[in-house]
């Protein structure tokens, strides 16, 4: 089995990439934006290695190969943990830290993706009860 060959490899590749910039944002917030100047190369990154897993996955799944589960909810749930916390102490400590504008749009494009992906969902559960009305 060819995890190059499968969308394995972007499951990956965006969970190890996940991890990483959540990381880095955390790392950045509490330095002050000491590394401000790789917030948006690492936000461009992380968005498009986001986009394509998701991408290939929804498209496996139109084209009934994908049977895997990789819940969308936790990647909310955690960057949704992330932004809060983070918004949480910048409100307390006042003006000492800030959240960079890219980091926020990475937020909403996870939140964009998770409801489009959840609606494609709908949708093909929708198709195929048409298709096959006794399938389950």
């Amino acid at each position: 089995m060819n995890i190059f060959r499968e969308e394995k490899i972007w499951r990956i590749l965006c969970d190890i990439w996940t991890l990483i910039f959540m990381i880095f944002i955390v790392m950045n917030f509490f330095s002050m934006d000491f590394y401000s100047d790789l917030i948006a190369p690492l936000s461009a990154l992380y968005a498009g290695i986001l986009t394509i897993y998701v991408g290939t996955k929804e498209f496996d799944r139109w084209y009934d190969l994908h049977d895997g589960r990789h819940p969308g909810e936790l990647f909310v749930i955690f960057w949704t943990a992330l932004i809060s916390s983070l918004f949480v102490v910048s409100f307390i400590s006042g003006t000492h830290y800030h959240l960079a504008s890219d980091i926020i749009a990475d937020y909403i494009l996870v939140l964009t993706v998770f409801a489009l992906t959840q609606k494609s969902k709908k949708l093909h559960h929708h198709r195929k009860n048409i298709k096959h009305p006794n399938a389950r």
